[in-house]
């Protein structure tokens, strides 16, 4: 999936912190959830990104959990 970051967020828990974004592809949006990371160089609101990795479901929405990550140059 390729899209842009629409947001980002450090979800401290009691037990380990998540990060997590929400990607967007023009057509509905993927969580994607990094367990035990609180930030990641490049990971920020606006850029483009490409993921892969194995969909799940929470809540109803789709999740992909420590997706493999690709940083997509910024168009000049």
């Amino acid at each position: 999936v390729m899209g842009r970051l629409r947001s980002v967020e450090l979800c401290p828990t009691n037990e380990a912190a998540t990060l997590e974004a929400e990607l967007f592809d023009g057509t509905q949006g993927v969580t994607l959830i990094w367990l035990g990371r609180r930030r990641i160089p490049g990971i920020e609101p606006g850029r483009t990104i490409k993921v892969r990795g194995r969909m799940a479901e929470r809540n109803g929405q789709k999740v992909l959990y420590n997706p493999y990550y690709e940083l997509q140059s910024p168009v000049s």
